[in-house]
């Protein structure tokens, strides 16, 4: 047998002697037909495989790319030419690309199946009927909501140029609706996150699907990462689309629609930044990393704080610029001492409850 080309030391040479000696040598031996344009031929080897198709000008080819190999180099790696030629004529990846199709054709065996399908339950969300890929239903309500977040900022522009305000004064108050607009998606985002990590069950009224979803993310976050773009911001989107039209219907200030238009689409996609601060930077776009990196959304490291128990900090998913000002403040701790005086509820994260039914599933 002849030693593989992509190892061994002196390509061209072994080329131009598996050339040679496929051309010299009897057909019987090789039971390799003559090549032509209308007969297909069987490879089976890589000296049939070079010499299937032109075997005298590949010989003279091979020895001329050998020798200069042989000659001037003591590299391992052939020379570029010798690369181009095979790459060009397909002489090394025929036998490859025949070993991949016929494994292919075949059935995967025992023990890749078993971990296929405990990949499949690894990935799978634990609250029941919860699915990952997105229906037409999602689609539809979050191509809506895009819609509306861009009727919105087209009234914002319509507005501005109506009125008399200067330049200056017009990129001044757009800035700051815009930052105060920012900011208040993720101070809302951090106060309904506080709401569902700590209170109420999968039975409460309206948010009791939410709950159970926030709970069975703190068990396996990382299924947040393989949820569809729409699946994952419908439920936000349709929280906040009634206010987006309200605004949009009553308000004559710009730079009050610009903030309420800011705001709701900060929250109505809160879950896909969410999402990519749980998943890994080699994964996620380049402009994302440079979002996070700049700190204009929520970094990982910042939100990984949160998912480490008691579950107490870092509520905040869209900037995560409201975290360090809430948490330093106690502004959280303070919210359920005031409602344990007032309703006798102590949240989860001083209990440390969880819901044992998703443990059970968990652990199956």
């Amino acid at each position: 047998h002849l030693p593989c080309f992509k190892y061994s030391s002196c390509v061209s040479v072994q080329m131009a002697a598996a050339a040679a000696f496929t051309s010299a040598a009897p057909r019987v031996q090789h039971a390799v037909p003559e090549p032509s344009l209308t007969t297909a031929t069987t490879v089976t080897s890589p000296a049939q495989c070079y010499s299937a198709r032109c075997p005298r000008l590949q010989a003279v080819c091979g020895l001329v790319l050998g020798t200069a190999a042989f000659a001037g180099s003591k590299r391992r790696r052939p020379l570029a030419p010798a690369r181009y030629f095979f790459r060009r004529h397909g002489s090394a990846p025929c036998w490859r690309r025949q070993a991949r199709e016929a494994v292919a054709g075949r059935a995967p065996p025992p023990r890749r199946r078993q971990k296929e399908d405990e990949d499949a339950s690894y990935f799978k969300p634990l609250v029941e009927g919860d699915m990952l890929t997105a229906t037409d239903g999602q689609r539809s309500l979050v191509a809506v909501m895009g819609v509306l977040l861009l009727a919105g900022f087209l009234r914002v522009g319509s507005l501005l140029a109506a009125s008399a305000a200067s330049p200056l004064q017009v990129l001044a108050g757009c800035s700051v609706a815009f930052l105060l607009g920012a900011e208040f998606a993720d101070f809302g985002t951090g106060f309904y996150h506080f709401s569902v990590d700590n209170y109420g069950s999968s039975k409460t009224p309206i948010v009791g699907p939410q709950i159970e979803a926030f709970q069975g993310h703190h068990e396996e976050p990382w299924t947040i990462t393989y949820r569809d773009f729409c699946n994952n911001c419908f439920p936000t989107c349709l929280a906040t689309m009634p206010f987006l039209v309200a605004f949009e219907v009553f308000c004559s200030s710009p730079y009050v629609l610009l903030w309420a238009v800011v705001a709701c689409a900060g929250i109505a996609f809160c879950q896909e930044f969410h999402k990519w601060s749980h998943t890994l930077r080699s994964q996620c776009h380049p402009a994302v990393n440079w979002l996070q990196d700049r700190g204009i959304l929520v970094a990982r490291k910042a939100h990984l704080r949160h998912h480490k128990p008691p579950f107490e900090t870092n509520y905040c998913i869209v900037t995560g610029h409201m975290n360090p000002l809430l948490d330093r403040t106690g502004f959280f701790t303070g919210l359920a001492g005031l409602i344990a005086r007032l309703t006798g509820v102590r949240p989860r994260c001083e209990t440390g409850d969880r819901f044992g039914y998703l443990l059970e599933r968990r652990s199956k």
